[in-house]
């Protein structure tokens, strides 16, 4: 009983992160927004790759072969296409074992949620709803 529960809770937890992140690149899109330095305009997807390379990192340098197996199935992070979105749907699918989903979970929730709170609305505000409803509930 307590597997099933927590197999539930780990791919809730990868369906959230993966609607958030979803819907943060929706918003991106359809906004026409882009977070830029220097005139350089940098979007939602170029940091998958910068995400999945420090899970692959963290887990090398905290001694978890078994997440930097898992990491690495698809390939070499370097060649994985929407490392996040493709790394998430494989945990939603129940691909990896519970210490490897948890260890990556754990992880990704704080990365994810940061991301969300310094560049993205407040998880209530409505993706649609015109600049009235985008400003009224814009992040803190």
């Amino acid at each position: 009983m307590f597997d099933v529960m927590e197999e539930n809770t780990t791919r809730a937890q990868a369906t959230y992160l993966a609607e958030l992140w979803h819907r943060l690149s929706a918003q991106h899109i359809a906004l026409g927004c882009s977070c830029s330095m220097s005139g350089i305009s940098v979007t939602l997807e170029d940091f998958e790759r910068d995400i999945a390379d420090y899970l692959w990192a963290e887990s090398e340098r905290l001694g978890a072969p078994e997440v930097v197996d898992f990491l690495l199935a698809p390939g070499p992070i370097c060649e994985q296409d929407k490392a996040v979105r493709t790394l998430l749907a494989r945990l939603q699918a129940g691909e990896a074992d519970d210490g490897v989903a948890q260890w990556l979970l754990a992880r990704m929730t704080k990365t994810i949620e940061s991301y969300a709170k310094l560049h993205g609305p407040a998880v209530e505000a409505p993706l649609l709803g015109g600049s009235r409803a985008w400003r009224t509930a814009y992040r803190d």
